[in-house]
């Protein structure tokens, strides 16, 4: 009885709406980028569906400082642009500017959020940013943190097969990324529900997936993963390098999920101007 009783719940939480599983938007926005340690512009632009999706444009304090690139940041699957523009406020310090913006459903965007919305907001938002005059000609890092670094993998293999000439980037940064949507919602069935992994990969679809995606990239790419992380395991960050075409880095770290700019601030900015200096 116990095992048919998981087995009907794990399908009805996965089937009914992937939405439960994946995404966890929250609408109010409660946190906001330091005026003295970066400027901030709010900005909108429009989801393929008509949808209004809200960011931040990111910069350096003093508008004397020579921009050294732009980062279109992809944030992670919890609450909004409050809680994931961190990254971004560093790297400003640095000579660094870039977009955190919401998916639809989150903060001040329109909509709800869907693996196909996901997507489009993200291709939508790489259309934004290559548009603006104060991103011309400079090196564009697309830059992605948990679901976002598994939807940075996409976008950017994307970028390099079906938009081709079009939109490009010069490097791909990822953080504590998982390798495919089956792959976390096994993961997480069997440490969250005791129960097997196959039944969450019946059940939850895969509209796409980084680990089929990273290999088409062939910009730079740097990996970062902690051993440490309970949310999107180690192995899944060193699947995704397996996959990933040279020049590429791994950094593995300690400290749990998405670490690096909090636990290794020196480093990590580092690590970023070391990919600006790569041809």
């Amino acid at each position: 009885i116990f095992f048919v009783f998981v087995f009907l719940f794990i399908a009805f939480y996965y089937s009914c709406s992937t939405s439960l599983f994946f995404y966890y938007p929250e609408k109010n926005i409660i946190n906001y980028p330091d005026t003295a340690r970066c400027l901030y512009e709010e900005v909108n632009f429009s989801a393929p569906d008509g949808n209004n999706l809200n960011g931040w444009f990111i910069k350096p304090k003093s508008d004397t400082v020579k921009v050294l690139a732009t980062i279109l940041f992809l944030h992670g699957n919890g609450g909004n642009i409050g809680y994931q523009f961190a990254p971004l406020e560093v790297l400003a310090q640095k000579g660094f500017q870039g977009l955190v913006f919401d998916y639809e459903g989150y903060g001040r965007s329109g909509g709800k959020p869907s693996q196909e919305k996901v997507l489009e907001d993200g291709l939508k938002a790489v259309e934004y940013i290559a548009g603006r005059k104060d991103v011309a000609g400079t090196k564009l890092i697309l830059f992605g943190q948990s679901l976002g670094g598994h939807l940075a993998c996409v976008v950017a293999g994307k970028l390099k097969d079906e938009f081709a000439g079009k939109y490009s980037i010069d490097a791909l940064v990822i953080e504590g990324a998982f390798s495919s949507h089956k792959d976390i919602a096994a993961h997480h069935s069997r440490k969250g529900f005791y129960a097997p992994g196959f039944l969450a990969r019946w059940f939850v679809p895969s509209r796409y997936d980084a680990v089929d995606y990273i290999g088409r990239v062939t910009v730079p790419a740097l990996i970062i993963h902690s051993s440490e992380d309970k949310v999107c395991p180690l192995f899944m960050g060193k699947e995704l390098f397996a996959k990933a075409k040279e020049p590429k880095e791994f950094w593995e770290i300690k400290g749990g999920h998405i670490a690096a700019c909090r636990l290794y601030k020196e480093e990590f900015m580092k690590r970023f101007e070391d990919l600006v200096s790569k041809k």
